[in-house]
């Protein structure tokens, strides 16, 4: 009822424009109403429904469903990858890494140490959005990060080492010549 009104209202206007700023009041309601329809039809392109993969970022704007279901995790339960879903908490950081010698490594540092690498590593949070979560320094979270990966480093290089039934993949073999000519520069 609402839009027939306006409907009647805009050809009442344009039938009785006589002079230039008429014209232009008319121009300007068939403008608004123009980008309305390109406004509908834009979102109606962002939510056209199945035919967008997840991985196309269908809603930038969130205009059809809330930001939450855009974020990489909900994408991960969509697509049914619930692994992440389950392990996201730090304590079980573990978890989220395949191989079974890192794993074990992981699981040992402390719960401060992993709290600390999973939002950083896994999140992708700042160090500064760390210290404000835990109510620490920016520097406190730093020497935290530094050290744990200090340690995971070190385990990684004495277990590629000593393990000669251990086939190293080519990512190991350059892991362990970079930390070893760290180690050589270092004395």
């Amino acid at each position: 009822m609402k839009r027939e009104l306006r409907a009647e209202a805009l050809r009442i206007i344009e039938d009785s424009a006589r002079t230039q700023e008429d014209f232009e009041e008319v121009v300007r309601w068939y403008d608004k109403l123009d980008a309305n329809r390109e406004r509908k039809e834009r979102y109606h392109e962002i939510c056209r429904g199945d035919n967008v993969p997840l991985d196309y970022n269908a809603d930038e704007n969130g205009v059809c469903f809330p930001r939450s279901i855009n974020k990489y995790l909900w994408k991960q339960i969509q697509k049914g990858e619930f692994d992440e879903a389950i392990y996201d908490c730090p304590h079980e950081l573990q978890e989220l890494v395949t191989e079974p010698y890192i794993a074990e490594i992981i699981g040992k540092l402390t719960a401060e140490q992993k709290e600390v690498l999973f939002y950083y590593i896994v999140k992708g949070y700042s160090t500064q959005k760390i210290a404000c979560i835990r109510g620490q320094t920016d520097r406190n979270i730093r020497k935290v990060r530094n050290t744990a990966l200090k340690q995971i480093r070190k385990k990684i290089y004495d277990y590629l080492i000593s393990n000669t039934e251990h086939s190293m993949t080519k990512q190991e073999k350059l892991f362990v010549e970079n930390y070893r000519n760290m180690i050589d520069n270092d004395k």
